[in-house]
């Protein structure tokens, strides 16, 4: 009996990307700003989370895409599930992934004003209740 080789293709439109919509109201800003890193032109670089859903943390194509050879590909993620569901979480990265100075093994909760240490890089999470949608913002 011959076996005939065959090949998995993946069709992107069954395999969609991670959720990016969730149960945060809409009048609910959620930030991320990079605080420090190795190079300074990213300093102050701020990411929209406010759509909620789950945002990769890592290098080249990551959701966060963080340039620092201490950071994984697929480093952590951070997942937006509603009001005050907000979740730190490490995908067993080689570097390690902090919270406010401690560093978390799985995962971990979020909250207004934390600071998470990421490679070299460290970034403040915000959480602005009450806020008015600005157009053009930088995500």
């Amino acid at each position: 009996m011959t076996h005939k080789a065959s090949t998995t293709v993946v069709d992107p439109r069954l395999a969609p990307r991670r959720l990016k919509e969730s149960l945060v109201p809409s009048d609910t800003g959620i930030y991320l700003r990079v605080e420090e890193t190795p190079l300074s032109t990213g300093v102050g670089r701020i990411f929209n989370l406010s759509p909620g859903g789950v945002y990769l943390v890592g290098r080249e194509g990551a959701d966060i895409d963080l340039d620092d050879e201490k950071v994984s590909r697929k480093h952590a993620e951070i997942g937006l599930y509603g009001p005050g569901a907000y979740i730190l979480r490490d995908l067993a990265s080689t570097n390690g992934t902090r919270l406010n100075g401690r560093r978390i093994t799985d995962r971990a909760k979020l909250k207004h004003t934390d600071v998470i240490s990421i490679g070299d890089h460290v970034l403040s999470f915000s959480v602005i209740e009450k806020t008015v949608p600005v157009i053009g913002g930088q995500t």
